[in-house]
């Protein structure tokens, strides 16, 4: 009987062994299952985080000279990085050889739209990229690549994308641009190496236009006046002296 009272210690002491044991193997569970869960989690905030996407343009029939070129354009974002590259081949033998390749990058969320035009009248075609946009979508802002049929390849205007909505003036022979704000104004470009130079431009605000001349990034102020044609504040010139809109001239 003298033995009973060692044989309960024992029992208590075995209980209290499995009950941390078994204290401890939960603890461990809980710890693996939380690593678990916590990688299951970097998995997928890293493939969130790799987002990729990929636009592509391709032309053989307009590009440069018809049939001669063909332009390949890939817009890729990783993330919030965006990358427009182009390859330019041109056919030898039947056959198309690679001959320039360019890249530059450009802001996120912007889809690739091109669109090819002769914008300096040589009669080869040109391209632009949208870059950007401003002013609430109303300011198409583009990158502009000129073909010089002398080097075979396509220069960057580096700062076309200063002068949103671009397009060729069929009647000045030059480019010019329409920048949209609370008026709007008409910038009158001429082309000059990689660059595009200002010579003139017209502002339009509550019904006023003035006139400015520019020469050497300088300007002068031709006129100004009250105007009597369109009230639009997306209106856009032709012409700068004689002043004429687009749609009306002569």
């Amino acid at each position: 009987m003298r033995n009973i009272p060692l044989l309960i210690i024992f029992v208590l002491l075995a209980n209290c062994n499995k009950s941390a044991e078994y204290n401890k193997t939960s603890s461990e569970v809980v710890m693996n299952q939380k690593e678990i869960k916590n990688k299951v989690e970097h998995k997928i905030i890293k493939a969130e985080e790799n987002f990729t996407e990929t636009e592509t343009f391709t032309d053989s029939t307009r590009i440069a000279q018809k049939g001669k070129y063909k332009i390949e354009i890939t817009q890729t974002t990783i993330d919030n990085n965006t990358n427009v590259s182009f390859k330019l081949f041109l056919k030898l033998n039947g056959k198309w050889k690679n001959i320039q390749n360019y890249s530059l990058p450009k802001e996120s969320d912007i889809p690739l739209i091109t669109e090819i035009e002769d914008f300096n009248n040589d009669g080869f075609n040109d391209f632009t990229i949208h870059y950007s946009t401003a002013g609430r979508g109303a300011n198409d802002i583009r990158k502009l690549f000129i073909f010089s049929n002398k080097e075979h390849k396509f220069i960057e205007i580096k700062n076309s994308d200063l002068y949103p909505n671009l397009q060729y003036n069929k009647k000045l022979d030059c480019i010019d641009a329409l920048s949209v704000y609370a008026g709007s104004s008409t910038t009158f470009l001429k082309l000059r190496k990689d660059h595009l130079v200002e010579f003139a431009r017209v502002d339009f605000m509550d019904g006023k236009i003035a006139i400015y001349l520019i020469e050497k990034n300088k300007e002068r102020k031709l006129r100004s006046e009250t105007y009597s044609g369109s009230s639009d504040e997306m209106i856009r010139f032709v012409n700068y002296d004689p002043l004429e809109e687009y749609g009306y001239e002569n």
